[in-house]
């Protein structure tokens, strides 16, 4: 090994456990839909909440946190046998950080937006959940999962987002299909019901390059939005910091979110390097 080698090898260790340790431990997955599947409740409807609450939850036993201040949501739930405790988000001290920990929950579900005609919550409860921008942060790279309805006219509906979503209200109710995307996660396609908001397709006008596409229409759009136009977006093993997400694709795991490297594995880690680079110089 040249002297030069010899001395990069350090550095080029300490970048690499600097780069793994900077990694949260987990990673959880988001679904975002402009389908307002809680006020619907048709059969559709439900196959995607049961679909996307399994996509979500990513193999956890634990049960979901919804914010809904209405019923909607929850009877959904109810219907489909799924665990859950309800916060309305209309009281601001109702809502807390203390609520998002993946110990106690395996995903948060938020209701659709009141702009949907007849939904639920309120861009005053929104906001609430908003405040707690950074506990949703830990909750997501601790493998929790985040599910969203429809934000429909509501501009900041999504802003309690790690990062938020770009959206524009109005959609047709009719010619959706599932990705290919969608179709490895076993998330399904809804048609026939009412919808309410598309999403800018990922990479363009803001939104995250890291989501995927899990449900297009390629015919139609809502004049802001043109064909082939996102109405459901999906990021798999995503994680977050500094208000963007970081990192994300590429199929997930179970038991309640993708591993990556722990202290422990680090330590392991940095000794083969430097025993790798010892050895090295003593065979100059």
């Amino acid at each position: 090994m040249s002297k030069m080698l010899q001395g990069l090898l350090p550095t080029v260790v300490v970048a690499a456990l600097l780069g793994i340790a900077g990694r949260p431990a987990h990673a959880g997955n988001i679904f975002l839909t402009g389908h307002d599947d809680d006020f619907h409740r048709s059969p559709g409807a439900l196959a995607q909440i049961s679909s996307a609450v399994s996509f979500a939850k990513n193999g956890s036993g634990l049960p979901v946190l919804t914010f809904d201040a209405g019923t909607e949501l929850t009877s959904a739930l109810t219907s489909l046998g799924i665990a859950y405790t309800n916060i309305n988000p209309s009281s601001a001290s109702a809502v807390t950080d203390g609520l998002f920990s993946k110990s106690t929950y395996s995903a948060f579900l938020v209701a659709s937006d009141t702009t949907c005609f007849g939904c639920d919550n309120t861009a005053a409860g929104e906001a609430n959940i908003a405040a707690h921008s950074a506990a949703i942060s830990s909750f997501l790279n601790a493998g929790g999962g985040i599910i969203a309805f429809a934000g429909a006219n509501s501009a900041n509906y999504y802003s309690f987002l790690p990062q938020t979503a770009t959206s524009v209200g109005g959609a047709p109710s009719t010619g959706y299909t599932q990705t290919a995307a969608a179709a490895a996660v076993g998330i399904s396609a809804v048609n026939g019901d009412l919808t309410h908001n598309l999403f800018f397709n990922p990479g363009l006008n803001g939104e995250s390059s890291i989501y995927q596409i899990a449900e297009l229409n390629v015919t139609t759009g809502n004049g802001v939005i043109p064909a082939p136009a996102a109405v459901s977006l999906i990021c798999t093993s995503c994680t977050t910091s500094g208000g963007v997400i970081i990192g994300g694709g590429g199929g997930g795991g179970g038991g309640g979110g993708t591993s990556v490297p722990e202290p422990a594995s680090l330590v392991l880690l940095s000794a083969g390097l430097l025993g790798l680079g010892a050895a090295q110089c003593k065979a100059v």
